[in-house]
């Protein structure tokens, strides 16, 4: 498991890094994830802390809300330097832009960006 961590983390090293203001904690919730991206998440902390559809759609039920990220630990994620791929790509690739206005030295394009996300699914 360790060399395929190795390899998730050369994926990660492709994706462009971003100056983030830590305001978008808010929209940290339903996110889809590659089962490696849980495992190790699930690893670190004992249980995964990605909300299944089937969870959000029965606190959603509750609550009328939609849960946040159970990585989340006061507004600021508890797992940021295993953060899943769809964390990292938001601000950086086209079409997924920070509404915080926080803005990437580069992008990457909607083509990389999911030829990278298949190939961690592939993981």
């Amino acid at each position: 498991m360790k060399s395929k961590y190795r390899k998730l983390d050369e994926l990660y090293k492709e994706i462009p890094s971003i100056e983030c203001k830590g305001l978008c904690h808010p929209s940290c919730t339903v996110i889809p994830v590659a089962k490696i991206e849980n495992r190790r998440a699930r690893d670190r902390l004992g249980k995964s802390p990605y909300n299944s559809l089937f969870d959000t759609l029965e606190e959603a039920k509750v609550n009328g809300l939609i849960p946040p990220c159970r990585a989340l630990k006061n507004g600021k994620c508890s797992i940021y330097d295993i953060r899943p791929a769809i964390c990292r790509l938001y601000g950086v690739s086209e079409g997924l832009p920070c509404m915080f206005g926080c803005k990437p030295k580069e992008t990457i394009s909607k083509k990389d960006a999911y030829s990278l996300i298949r190939e961690i699914e592939e993981l």
